[in-house]
């Protein structure tokens, strides 16, 4: 079936590698299908948000980037409502855990996704913090976090990914953040738990994985099941953190004793001095910060197991 489709291309992504031959083949292959294209590239952070707030009048707004383009996307579309056109996601990013969830990972299945016309509801996490524009909420859709994850972002740098390549660039930044980050003392509420204290990190995860499906972040959460998995790390030292690194690949870190994981649809975190609030491998403000899910909130190009 024909569909009128917006591109929204972010020619940033994967640390500026150059992939224009393969995004030239791409859209000519759409073009072919019969579909009716627009392209829009994006310029500055944050830019691919207010294009796809004005994209009702489109039947699918393509996410052409990393995980961080369609985090952007998907939070326009979430400002949009029941108006939004359905999400797809074409993986030019360095992690593309999203991609690798919905099946479109590679270039023939996302086409194939296209032609068939395949889609699905999918859960998503609102995030509520200080310093985004108008105080609107952001969308999450692998993982909403504060603490060390945002050390950890911070650390993994363009650089980083250009030299380590996407299953250890990751991995990098972990040990480059552990070297230097204290944890902080955070205030988290949700239902039926109230606990202030120093925390390594603590997250919201919507999807079961991240960095580049190397962090088994939530090993049983789903995109469908209209949960949120929560997790809260106590304080640890960095050499037991260390020594817990290759729990965390697998996803075996959430039975140990300084881990509290459990489900739900809310979460508030807080702190005395403000923390940065990451999202989707994204720094997207400070706390105060409260995360939301809302259930079936987005469609998207794509099957959810």
């Amino acid at each position: 079936m024909p569909r009128r489709l917006l591109l929204i291309i972010n020619p940033a992504a994967a640390a500026s590698r150059n992939q224009s031959g393969r995004l030239d083949r791409l859209i000519q292959t759409l073009n072919s299908m019969g579909h009716s294209l627009e392209i829009r590239r994006t310029r500055r952070a944050e830019e691919a948000i207010q294009i796809a707030e004005e994209a009702v009048d489109f039947d699918v707004v393509i996410a052409v980037g990393g995980d961080g383009t369609v985090n952007e996307v998907a939070t326009g579309l979430m400002h949009l409502g029941s108006r939004a056109p359905i999400l797809g996601i074409a993986p030019f990013g360095t992690g593309n855990d999203m991609a690798q969830l919905v099946g479109t990972a590679q270039d023939d299945d996302f086409l194939d996704a296209m032609n068939r016309t395949l889609e699905q509801p999918m859960d998503l996490i609102a995030i509520h913090c200080r310093g985004l524009h108008e105080n609107r909420p952001r969308a999450a859709l692998l993982f909403g976090a504060v603490g060390f994850a945002a050390e950890l972002l911070r650390q993994t740098t363009p650089r980083v990914k250009r030299w380590f390549g996407p299953k250890l660039c990751y991995s990098v930044g972990f040990f480059r953040a552990l070297m230097t980050y204290r944890a902080p003392r955070i205030h988290a509420r949700t239902d039926g738990l109230e606990v202030c204290e120093p925390m390594l990190v603590a997250y919201a995860a919507n999807a079961p994985h991240a960095g580049a499906g190397m962090m088994q972040l939530a090993p049983d959460a789903s995109l469908t099941d209209g949960l949120m998995n929560l997790c809260l790390i106590r304080q640890t030292s960095r050499f037991e953190a260390a020594g817990q690194f290759p729990r965390l690949l697998r996803g075996a870190h959430i039975g140990h004793p300084k881990v509290r994981y459990f489900t739900g649809t809310s979460l508030e975190l807080d702190s005395k001095t403000a923390l940065e609030v990451a999202a989707d491998g994204e720094l997207i403000g400070h706390t105060p910060a409260r995360f939301q899910l809302i259930p079936k909130g987005l469609r998207v190009v794509g099957h959810l197991a």
